[in-house]
């Protein structure tokens, strides 16, 4: 082989190298590739081949989803509030990928796209092709104040399959070296029970009822534990009265919403 040839290939393999790698980093500033959350059934962001060289994904607090919700409950077809926000020191690029499945790994809900600027759904025409996925643009990436970044969007409560929802979230803190590689990636699942979150009257068939800072259950004959849970369905608290009139002094606990589950009905609370 001439040196002449020798070096018209090495100069083609290096442009088709240099090429290729700046056409993957541009589809990936575009949206994490779909399934890469870490819900069942699916890889991470560390292990999808664009931040696959960096520490082992991990929880962080500073890396956490808040939902809300109206009037402290959840009905089947409510549209609420859902953002990331995501805190990590002197990063000023930041991804994510959002899912939403029940326990059996059904898709749950719908997410709907409040910043299109922002934010995108994506879907795998492949695998798991029921789930949608909420991910980041190319703008979206860039945080606005170092250190921090945060993406709101909704999501509508399914009218079916009422039991926990879980939503899986995968996080990056890029380095912002226009590569993929060396990042940080961070994983979350946070699980509601919508059934214990479900809205309730303040009156339920004249059984449980308010009066200042007392709950009053009408219990019959056969009193049950009853079980109070915080708005994100963590059980905060279960009493046990033995009188057929339970009352449950809220005074003490802290601001925020409750749901009381007697085993029969919910109640929602604010306190």
């Amino acid at each position: 082989m001439s040196r002449n040839i020798l070096l018209v290939l090495i100069c083609f393999f290096a442009v088709f190298g240099i090429m290729v790698k700046a056409d993957i980093t541009e589809i990936m500033s575009f949206g994490a590739p779909p399934s890469s959350t870490g819900a069942p059934g699916e890889i991470t962001c560390a292990e999808s081949g664009c931040h696959d060289d960096g520490p082992m994904p991990q929880e962080h607090q500073s890396h956490r989803l808040h939902v809300s919700t109206k009037n402290g409950g959840f009905r089947p077809g409510d549209t609420i509030d859902v953002s990331v926000h995501v805190n990590d020191p002197e990063i000023q690029r930041f991804g994510f990928q959002l899912t939403a499945v029940d326990q059996a790994g059904r898709a749950m809900g719908q997410f709907i796209i409040t910043d299109p600027e922002n934010t995108q759904i994506l879907q795998n025409h492949i695998d798991l092709t029921d789930r949608q996925y909420v991910t980041y643009t190319k703008a979206g990436t860039l945080a606005p104040h170092i250190g921090k970044h945060s993406w709101s969007l909704k999501w509508i409560v399914p009218s079916s399959h009422w039991n926990s929802v879980h939503f899986y979230l995968a996080t990056v803190s890029a380095n912002d070296d226009n590569r993929d590689k060396g990042d940080r990636v961070y994983l979350r699942d946070t699980i509601i029970n919508l059934q214990q979150m479900l809205t309730t009257h303040e009156h339920i068939d004249n059984s449980i009822e308010r009066k200042g800072q007392f709950i009053i259950v009408q219990q019959g004959l056969m009193p049950k534990p009853m079980r109070i849970f915080s708005i994100t369905g963590m059980m905060y608290k279960e009493v046990f009265d033995h009188s057929s009139q339970a009352m449950i002094d809220i005074s003490e606990f802290p601001k925020g919403y409750y749901i009381l589950n007697t085993g029969l009905h919910s109640y929602s609370f604010i306190r």
